[in-house]
């Protein structure tokens, strides 16, 4: 058989019906509200839309191109991942929220180990299904939500009051997450009292189910500090202290800037003024950090020291370094 004439059996061999709720789950990644799936069966019943002009509506739909963009991000902290690399100084398109660059800077820096992914349930998808491509040795997902993943052991728990022993992780990922902690969950279905220490609790927990060599992965929301109820903004120095008064180590560090013309890298960025949802859809600026449990690792190791100093000379030291390196 010719193999145009097959490839074009296939596409008509799958009812209607199979072929719609194919289409939206393999594009838009989500099942066909009801309203679109009506549409759509309709017009194809009574031959005034195709198959093929299904397909192209959705690819050229904005939903679309979120989707795609996720993926982008997730290939590349894949990418980077496998190459052993740690990629810095990364772009995003404009109007886009921090997603795009906080799910390549954090799969680019996943271990291979037990890995502790609190928040899981209202994670993006986009998100922890690369987390499960990139497959630790373990993965182990906690929340004060219920919820169900393949591939992971899920844990309804507070990250407050972790039910773990000490020593017990390699890697802990609090991925726009730390900020909500004892801040107002309602819109996410969980019922809390406000706890103005818990972003502090939460840190001295993961701490203490840290291995000494483990590895703490955080990125935050970036601007002017302020309690917007249901979580907090605060600025770098602010961050910083918290995780330095929790005992943990800054490894690494980075701010991220929307403007304009996308996401950039921001060595010099200032709080003042930035505002969540003024910039984009939501943060304007966000951190991300790679901690690690051994503060005192800073004033015993020369590494410390030059990363500590590198890291308070801030700006000054982001601007004279070669842009190769």
């Amino acid at each position: 058989m010719d193999s145009r004439l097959r490839a074009h059996l296939l596409a008509i061999e799958p009812s209607d019906e199979e072929f719609v709720d194919g289409l939206f789950g393999f594009v838009l990644r989500r099942d066909a509200d009801t309203e679109a799936r009506e549409r759509a069966l309709a017009k194809l019943a009574e031959g005034t839309l195709s198959r093929a002009t299904l397909l192209e509506e959705l690819v050229t739909s904005n939903e679309f191109i979120r989707v795609r963009q996720l993926d982008d991000a997730v290939a590349f902290g894949r990418g980077a991942r496998d190459r052993g690399e740690r990629p810095r100084r990364l772009e995003g398109p404009p109007a886009t929220d921090e997603r795009v660059v906080e799910i390549p800077w954090v799969l680019a820096r996943l271990r291979s180990g037990r890995v502790l992914e609190v928040g899981y349930a209202f994670a993006e998808p986009a998100y922890v299904a690369g987390l499960l491509e990139a497959a630790p040795r373990e993965l182990v997902g906690l929340d004060l939500a219920q919820g169900a993943v393949p591939g992971m052991e899920t844990v309804q728990g507070d990250v407050r009051e972790l039910p773990f022993p000490a020593a017990d992780f390699d890697q802990v990922l609090l991925v726009s997450t730390l900020e909500h902690v004892g801040a107002d969950n309602e819109r996410y279905g969980v019922e809390g009292v406000a706890d103005g220490g818990g972003m502090r609790a939460a840190l001295r927990e993961v701490r203490r189910v840290l291995r000494a060599d483990g590895s703490l992965l955080v990125t935050v929301p970036l601007g002017e500090p302020e309690d917007y109820g249901w979580f907090r903004q605060e600025d770098v120095r602010g961050w910083t202290r918290l995780f330095t008064h929790a005992g943990f180590f800054v490894e690494e560090q980075e701010v991220y800037e929307l403007t304009a013309d996308g996401w950039h890298a921001a060595p010099t960025f200032e709080a003042a003024g930035v505002r969540y949802g003024e910039r984009g859809p939501a943060a304007g600026a966000v951190l991300c950090v790679e901690l690690s449990p051994n503060r005192l690792r800073r004033w015993v190791s020369l590494d410390g020291l030059k990363r500590t100093a590198r890291r308070k000379a801030g700006p000054t030291w982001h601007r004279l370094r070669p842009l190769d390196s």
